[in-house]
């Protein structure tokens, strides 16, 4: 499945549970902590990074 349906998808699911709850429920779901909002398709992102668990490395190092 592309991020364009899998988006479309999640704004359904989206504003079904906020009519429910009678608030916005963006931001409520577990994959949101991973949600950069500039993003094209942000939910269908957010979602694969949370299920593929990509974890950010760094490399520190010291100045001299």
């Amino acid at each position: 499945m592309d991020f364009k349906n899998q988006q479309q998808m999640f704004d359904d699911k989206k504003w079904y549970d906020s009519i429910l709850a009678g608030e916005d429920q963006c931001g409520n779901y577990d994959f949101c902590v991973k949600c950069c909002r500039e993003e094209t398709y942000p939910c269908a992102r957010a979602a694969h990074r949370y299920n593929s668990k990509y974890i950010r490395l760094a490399v520190i190092r010291r100045h001299k």
